[in-house]
């Protein structure tokens, strides 16, 4: 089971301490005499808040990690951006050029470092759909698309593929 990274999950840690809290207090209620269950309801909630503590702090860290993800491949995108919007609002007939064919293995790269990310779980995604629908866009490009497919045939970008657009083909999802 692959767990995915989710920036709104922070909301859930309370609920999760109330829940294990009340439970795990009232496992001691009623698996432990009076005078011993008395005695452990401290120790036991502090153990719970504990845990979710521990949770929550990992997410926080994760949170953080995304953050620096996140600014990363935004400011390397909008290097980019005004060439890549350049190819593909140009003559369908002109043959692509150095410059453009380079702008495009860097925004190849970046698409798969992007999905490198998310498939490890450290992307939220929300995020993941709004750059996929953003990559599709330029994919639909047909210069765009056939050097992207051959680029792709290397197998050297961490498993990403143009089938993935499929995924964001039926949502309505804005483009970057």
């Amino acid at each position: 089971m692959r767990v995915y990274f989710r920036l709104g999950n922070r909301n859930l840690y309370p609920w999760l301490f109330l829940a294990l809290a009340v439970g795990a207090d009232t496992a001691v209620y009623l698996l432990l005499p009076q005078a011993k269950a008395l005695e452990l309801y401290l120790p036991v909630t502090a153990a719970v808040a504990g845990f979710v503590h521990f949770l929550y702090s990992q997410h926080h860290q994760e949170t953080q990690l995304f953050v620096n993800l996140f600014e990363k491949f935004n400011a390397r995108y909008d290097s980019l951006n005004e060439k890549l919007n350049a190819i593909v609002t140009r003559p369908a007939e002109d043959r692509l050029t150095p410059e453009e064919t380079k702008a495009l293995f860097d925004y190849f790269n970046l698409c798969a470092e992007e999905y490198l990310f998310f498939k490890s779980g450290y992307i939220d995604q929300d995020v993941w759909r709004s750059w996929l629908a953003g990559m599709k866009y330029f994919a639909q490009n047909t210069a765009v698309r056939s050097l992207w497919e051959s680029e792709l045939s290397s197998a050297s970008y961490y498993g990403f593929n143009l089938a993935l657009f499929n995924v964001v083909s039926s949502q309505v999802a804005p483009t970057r």
